[in-house]
């Protein structure tokens, strides 16, 4: 596939997405409405049957998009979304950051690069594989991913780079062959992750920045977080609970809460993440524990990504959303106890799906 080119474009940002599934293809939709920029998504498993027809997408913010695709289209691996040769500018000098002028050209660079792969480290870098699309101190690399310390791997390969992230909260998942079904608001808070690498104030304009276009594309909340730590702990408090124990168990939200595991599992997890969560320098409210222990009906159906991952015979991001916060709790000597039973319980299940065991010979029982 040949090499992306610039020419004929005049929108002021050009964007690569990572991981076109129900969030990033939403993130696309959301980054194209707002006029600004030029996206570029990367996916794998979905690239023929969407290569060839695009996104039928059925959206709570968007409306239907039948066959819709991002202005760059879709690329099926890194390579493919570089750009070609670089061109020259009038002056021989490097390309220019923004849309073509009458003295210079558009460029060939990507000003930002939006990762929503899930997070599965012990799989795969992701910092190492988006090294090709990463200008030096020019683009800015914005995380919509679930984990605690997600910033670190990014920070250490690129140092000069402004990185930020974003705690999501959304319901949106993929349907064979090419659905997109979008069907819980489109809730963002997005926040800088401060190094000596970049001055705080550019990381904090370029993160500014991001926000004014996704809000500009339509999506429902999307606001500047000013603790971002603090943030992925809170988001963690239902990520950590409903979505491993649903993972875990195969029950939806609705069966967790009316089969008594909320008040016997869902609740002491929050407390013990609330405790590391203060250890570590972030006040974790009693109203925030109890909203997202209580903010779903017993009613609700609703079944979690993981639990999805777990049926579908997926990888499951349970390192991310409970490995992380169990190893900084063994840092500041911090006991989780339940945390901990549940995780080792879903690392069995990993384990199973990934080693499917012969058909069991019959009892004699």
């Amino acid at each position: 596939m040949a090499k992306l080119s610039r020419e004929g474009s005049n929108k002021e940002f050009n964007i690569c997405l990572i991981g076109s599934g129900g969030v990033g293809t939403i993130a696309a939709l959301v980054l194209e409405n707002s006029g600004r920029a030029n996206v570029t998504a990367v996916l794998r498993s979905s690239y023929d049957i969407v290569n060839e027809k695009g996104w039928d997408i059925e959206s709570v913010d968007h409306g239907p998009r039948e066959g819709w695709r991002p202005s760059r289209g879709d690329r099926t691996n890194i390579n493919d979304a570089t750009f070609g040769p670089s061109q020259s500018t009038t002056f021989g000098g490097p390309l220019p950051t923004g849309a073509s002028t009458p003295m210079e050209p558009a460029k060939e660079r990507y000003d930002f690069i939006v990762i929503c792969t899930k997070q599965i480290p012990e799989q795969q870098s992701i910092a190492k594989m988006i090294a090709p699309l990463v200008t030096p101190s020019l683009t800015s690399i914005v995380l919509i991913q679930n984990g605690l310390n997600i910033h670190i791997p990014f920070i250490s390969a690129f140092p000069t780079n402004v990185t930020m992230s974003a705690v999501s909260m959304i319901g949106s998942f993929t349907a064979p062959p090419n659905k997109i079904k979008h069907i819980g608001p489109d809730i963002l808070q997005i926040g800088a992750h401060y190094h000596p690498g970049v001055p705080d104030s550019i990381s904090l304009e370029r993160t500014q920045t991001f926000i004014e276009m996704y809000s500009a594309g339509g999506a429902a909340s999307c606001i500047l977080a000013r603790d971002m730590p603090k943030a992925r702990y809170a988001k963690i408090l239902w990520n950590g609970t409903f979505n491993t124990i649903c993972a875990l168990m195969l029950m939806n939200v609705g069966e967790v809460q009316r089969s008594g595991a909320r008040e016997k599992l869902v609740i002491p997890i929050m407390h013990e993440l609330q405790t590391v969560a203060k250890a570590d320098g972030h006040e974790l409210e009693d109203e925030l524990v109890r909203e997202m222990a209580f903010r779903s009906p017993e009613s609700s159906r609703w079944r979690p990504s993981m639990l999805l991952d777990r049926e579908y015979g997926r990888p499951m991001e349970y390192e991310a959303i409970l490995g992380d916060p169990i190893r900084r709790a063994a840092e500041l000597g911090v006991q989780v106890p339940v945390m901990t039973t549940v995780y080792e319980l879903l690392k069995l299940a990993s384990w199973k799906i990934n080693n499917p065991s012969e058909a069991a010979e019959p009892s004699i029982a």
